[in-house]
């Protein structure tokens, strides 16, 4: 930690005069690395919290996004019984995304200040709320409002849960937690997409919604009473007050800190693997929102399948994406522990996944035309060889920034890749609503994704270099230790 406070500071061009005010600023960074390693060894004889915690974030995942894809399990039936286009549909798909970006970034930057565990409880707990009066006023202005709050409430979803993970590994080991917290959200359409669908069916659309409301409540316990924050976290530290040691002047202390932790920001998401990589996996993020929102709509009406069966076949890129995803996840994580470097391990291999991914899209049309299983098939493993690139892209994201940083890093990180979600479902199904027919709207959406994946693949791989941007990293190259993160 100290060589990588001192590396940074002096390269901000602080002057001979400050260098005592830095000093002071690494030994209290060194002190709550000292406290947190101190947790971690009190943690030891109990291997199994670390894992429990992961669980239940993987839950918490499953049911982010259940609350997202119950939209679309219920799309031909909302669309019939509102009587609204697909154009309208699409709208209101897309609007979850509004301010989701906002809320993303907003509570990533405030996480730093408090704990992760009440952030993940408030979250939940609104998800609750806006969920629960669709069953009661399920009309399309009502779901308009509902999906807005919603995407508002979840925006930060994904970045938190995986920077309360890393609170419990260390970096070279948070690949595989990440790829976990990734399964979870493919379990929701494997696991809650078949138990909705059937609900949905015997009972109606808005049951599925108020079942994810009661669903929010039951893990929002579970984590009131078992949540918490690891050893590796560093919470964000008060600057020093106006009054040093001693009674001395401390606003050149102050001054110091302030400047070395926007350097320190700054230096974090203002470097090329960040910025590539964050170009790279839009395009990715694009199709699964494209996905969540309109593929049982298309294997409906574009592949002939019915109702039920597009439900059930929902689940299957998911299934793909959860054994890709562990795969991933441990192979890189084996990588880096025996040595490969992180350029191969977390930059070569999604980008390669990457190019796989846009290739199987690109093919979707084609398959189509030859017959239904065959886009399906190449929907499953486009979805799942696409998926298994971006829990990477996290763990890259989150190394690249101090631990008090962390949950702001990966909240502008989330936050700015989701935008793709405000036009990809609008553009959609504005797209099958202006074809001749809806096949061929839907052939001309995943031909335009598949391409758009392919380039953000090429840009993965260009870019992504944590061992060249992770100056931490360099610091202490023999360690790898979370207290120089």
């Amino acid at each position: 930690m100290d060589q990588w406070y001192y590396l940074r500071a002096m390269r901000s061009g602080f002057s001979m005069s400050h260098r005592k005010e830095i000093g002071m600023v690494v030994d209290r960074e060194r002190a709550r690395d000292r406290s947190g390693r101190g947790a971690l060894e009190a943690l030891s004889a109990s291997r199994t919290k670390p894992w429990m915690i992961v669980a239940l974030l993987m839950v918490f995942e499953l049911i982010n996004y259940a609350d997202r894809s119950v939209m679309a399990l219920s799309a031909e039936y909302i669309m019939d019984e509102l009587n609204i286009s697909e154009a309208t549909y699409g709208l209101i798909s897309s609007s979850f995304y509004f301010l989701f970006a906002i809320t993303a970034i907003g509570v990533g930057f405030t996480a730093n200040r408090f704990q992760l565990k009440w952030i993940l409880l408030i979250m939940a707990v609104a998800w609750i709320i806006t969920q629960a009066p669709v069953f009661f006023f399920g009309g399309a202005g009502v779901l308009l409002f509902n999906r807005i709050l919603l995407g508002a409430a979840e925006g930060p979803g994904v970045s938190m849960a995986n920077a309360s993970a890393f609170t419990w590994f260390p970096p070279e080991k948070r690949g595989l937690p990440a790829s976990l917290l990734s399964v979870g959200s493919s379990m929701s359409k494997v696991i809650a997409a078949p138990l909705l669908t059937l609900l949905i069916v015997a009972a109606g659309w808005r049951w599925g919604f108020l079942a994810l409301a009661i669903a929010g409540t039951i893990w929002s316990a579970f984590w009131l009473i078992l949540g918490g924050d690891g050893p590796y976290r560093i919470n964000h530290q008060p600057l020093p007050s106006r009054r040093g040691p001693n009674g001395t002047d401390g606003s050149a202390i102050r001054s110091t800190e302030k400047a070395v932790r926007r350097e320190l920001f700054r230096k974090a998401v203002l470097n090329r693997t960040f910025v590539m990589m964050l170009i790279g996996t839009i395009p990715m993020y694009a199709l699964i929102t494209v996905i969540l929102s309109w593929m049982p709509a298309y294997l409906e009406s574009g592949l002939g399948f019915s109702r039920q069966n597009s439900g059930l076949l929902f689940a299957l890129p998911s299934l793909a994406a959860l054994v890709l995803m562990v795969i991933t996840g441990t192979v890189t994580d084996r990588l880096v522990v025996r040595g490969v470097s992180m350029r191969i391990a977390r930059g070569i291999i999604p980008a390669v996944a990457l190019l796989l991914a846009g290739t199987c899209v690109i093919l979707i049309p084609w398959a189509a035309g030859m017959h239904a299983f065959w886009a399906v098939g190449l929907i499953i493993l486009g979805y799942g060889l696409g998926i298994a690139a971006m829990p990477i892209s996290y763990a890259v994201a989150g190394s690249l920034a101090a631990p008090s940083q962390r949950p702001s890093v990966l909240g502008l990180f989330v936050g700015l890749q989701s935008l793709a979600g405000v036009v990809a479902p609008w553009c959609t199904g504005m797209l099958v609503a202006a074809a001749d027919t809806k096949v061929e709207g839907y052939n001309l959406a995943f031909s335009l994704l598949g391409l758009a994946i392919v380039i953000g693949g090429v840009i993965f791989g260009i870019g992504t270099n944590p061992d060249r941007d992770n100056v931490k990293a360099t610091a202490e190259p023999a360690t790898g230790v979370e207290g120089e993160l």
